[in-house]
């Protein structure tokens, strides 16, 4: 038997059947499916994982909840445990008398480290068989085919840096939360996290939250005058721009409000080649993809979904340079099934091929593109794999091209920018919607000319905050920084949203116990929020997987880092604890008590649950019960029914606005409505079941 381990089912069941030419059994064991098969007068296996089937964890009792027990966490033995059990069962079960085991998990460190586990539960009684990698970047026939007619050696370093990454962030993420947790009284769900990664991008997001806070607003006009020349009415704006200083601003407006004519003191003609765009890396697409409005978490699970289904490349990479190997005219063909995408495909196909290139070129795997075409794709799945195939064919269409007219009008002896741009040849821009190229139409202009003025405009503005971060600008910045890596960042921007640090989609922002916790941990240890220590984490992360280093020389180096930074907290948990209890108090604020007028706080009972309770108590014993393992986050909104607070409830990633009252009237609305709702399926139901008999 030769047994073949898949990262999921989708990807195990399509290896499958290429490698049988659809001639598989699916087998169910214990709720697994699996995929047997023979190919060449050989038995196989496919036995698909769910992803990681261990965890890590501390090998101790683990109750060291106290800022006291912390320097016995650090150097508490690390164990991995199985959690996919029945998948472990499996391979248990198959490992007897195996010829060949080959991985075949997504092609990168998350991969590898994936496979190497599942590899260990078969060759703990077994030691016999071969031990194989194939690598593929698509699960297409041929890549699927050519990787195991070329096996390769499963790569231990590149496992075994994913493993202690996951060691280090353990690490981290248990002994600084639960410091702050400790310090700040905050239990449960309440609790406040900190992490390697994750703090260092909060402060980021802090900092910029800090700086439009602190921003103090400047007035400035900007002076324009709309002309018209043989009917065409176009703009010019002032040579200087924005005039910061308004008398000056004032009296230049005088100068040419009264005038009724311009003359034109120059002209300048252009033409512009814009290259096309790069391919797409991780980055790019995922910053497209949330400028497109799609969380970076949302469109890297989407973009999964579509690898595993054989329709585009494996979406995890850095690569923005396509290999010389990649058939082109096969994908077109391929993609010339579509209306749309097939009058672009002729003009492609009508010259010699050249793609554009990015600025990086690596060897693990080509940039993201299509390999497949699927008519039946519709929602979110349709928009990315739209996404993924306009910029595959922007890449190999035409530069566009432009001319830009630049004219100097003179009014009164002040001078006025007048651009045009007109589009020669729209090229990539074409098929590249989401990057558009806008025409600015002028009349035929020459020196000398005069031009009529229709209206002066003088414009009164005041400097703007720098923008909030979006969700594409933080993926760039962990790029820029160093910060987690291109499987991670979009994880760890949902794990920020999920732990109630920022809000926002299209603009992220910091909530006050971000800037509390970032500014006391800034103060007291910088180290914890500045990424200079991450990023070289992640450089040793990547010597490890290059056998430079060893898995437990880095983690060691990081246990060594965290007795540095221990000693420091504990040597200022008085303060911390001072300012952390004061932020921490405004954040479980959930709103004003109807009975006293008084907060109403987040608190947690003597069993460990969440409650509302009056900061009035004793005198005040007003309470509401809360969703029991859950995130309560408040929302500024009063109940229209009986005027107390609505919370939000963050449930995994449904997310619901509720009124806090549990005796409230819109409750009986919202589960008389349920009820309403369930007896109209039923009644819908029996019809259908009734007029099915009769038929």
């Amino acid at each position: 038997m030769n047994l073949i381990i898949s990262e999921k089912a989708i990807a195990g069941k399509r290896i499958a059947t290429i490698l049988s030419n659809n001639t598989l059994e699916i087998k169910n064991r214990d709720g697994i499916n699996c995929f047997q098969f023979k190919k060449d007068k050989e038995d196989y296996l496919v036995i698909p994982l769910r992803g990681h089937i261990n965890t890590v964890d501390f090998s101790g009792e683990n109750k060291y909840w106290s800022i006291f027990g912390l320097d016995t966490l650090v150097k508490e033995k690390l164990l991995y445990i199985p959690v996919e059990k029945k998948i472990i069962a499996q391979l248990k079960k198959e490992r007897k008398d195996l010829k060949t085991v080959i991985i075949a998990t997504d092609a990168d460190r998350e991969g590898e480290a994936i496979g190497v586990e599942a590899q260990e539960y078969v060759c703990k009684k077994n030691k016999n068989f071969i031990l194989k990698r194939a690598y593929f970047s698509a699960l297409t026939k041929s890549e699927i085919e050519n990787a195991f007619k070329k096996l390769k050696d499963v790569d231990f370093n590149y496992a075994n840096s994913v493993f202690a990454r996951q060691e280090i962030d353990l690490l981290w993420g248990a002994i600084l939360t639960r410091y702050l947790s400790v310090i700040a009284n905050r239990k449960g769900k309440r609790f406040l996290s900190a992490g390697r990664v994750q703090t260092p991008l909060l402060n980021f997001i802090v900092l910029r939250e800090l700086e439009r806070k602190a921003f103090i607003s400047e007035p400035f006009n900007i002076l324009k005058i709309i002309f018209e020349k043989n009917k065409i009415k176009f703009e010019g704006l002032h040579k200087l721009g924005k005039i910061f200083d308004l008398s000056k601003a004032k009296e230049i407006f005088d100068n040419i409000k009264n005038q009724t004519e311009g003359i034109v003191k120059s002209v300048s003609k252009t033409k512009k080649t814009i290259q096309k765009i790069a391919p797409f890396n991780t980055t790019s697409f995922l910053r497209a993809a949330s400028s497109m409005n799609i969380n970076t978490s949302h469109a890297m699970n989407i973009a999964e979904s579509l690898y595993q289904q054989g329709l585009i490349s494996y979406p995890r990479t850095d690569n923005t340079v396509y290999p010389n190997s990649l058939d082109f005219k096969e994908i077109l063909n391929k993609l010339s099934s579509d209306k749309i995408y097939s009058q672009f495909i002729k003009d492609i196909l009508s010259q010699p091929i050249s793609a554009s290139r990015g600025k990086k070129e690596t060897t693990d795997h080509p940039p993201i593109h299509p390999v497949d075409y699927n008519a039946n794709l519709n929602g979110l799945e349709l928009k990315i794999y739209d996404l993924i195939v306009r910029r595959f064919l922007a890449t190999l269409s035409k530069d566009a091209k432009t001319e830009n007219i630049s004219a100097t009008i003179n009014v009164n002896k002040e001078p006025f920018i007048v651009t045009g741009q007109r589009i020669l040849e729209l090229g990539w821009k074409e098929i590249y919607i989401f990057s558009k190229l806008n025409e600015i139409i002028l009349p035929e202009l020459k020196k000398d000319d005069l031009v009529k003025i229709i209206e002066p405009i003088k414009e009164d503005k005041q400097t703007t905050p720098p923008n909030h971060y979006t969700e594409g600008g933080l993926i760039k910045l962990m790029e820029d920084q160093n910060l987690g890596t291109k499987s991670t960042r979009p994880a760890i921007i949902k794990k920020l949203r999920d732990r109630g640090y920022i809000e926002g989609t299209k603009q992220i922002s910091a909530k006050d116990i971000a800037i509390s916790v970032c500014g006391v941990l800034g103060k007291h240890c910088p180290l914890i929020t500045k990424p200079k220590l991450t990023s070289q984490t992640e450089k040793e992360m990547d010597e490890i997987a290059a056998g430079k280093k060893n898995k437990t020389e880095v983690v060691d180096e990081n246990r060594n880092y965290l007795k540095t930074i221990i000693k420091i907290l504990k040597d200022e948990r008085n303060k911390i604890a001072e300012e952390l209890r004061a932020a921490a108090r405004s954040d479980d604020i959930i709103g004003i008590c109807q009975k006293c007028g008084k907060p109403l706080l987040i608190r947690i009972s003597r069993n460990n649950k969440q409650f509302v309770g009056c900061s009035g108590y004793p005198k005040c014993k007003n309470t509401f019960p809360l969703p029991q393992n859950k995130k309560i986050l408040k929302t500024d909104k009063i109940c229209e029914f009986c005027n107390n607070p609505i919370i939000k409830v963050l449930n995994g990633r449904k997310t619901y606005e509720m009124c806090l009252n549990h005796k409230c009237k819109s409750k009986e609305d919202y589960f008389n409505a349920i009820k309403e709702k369930e007896k109209s399926k039923k009644e819908e139901e029996d019809t259908k079941n009734k007029y099915s008999k009769k038929s």
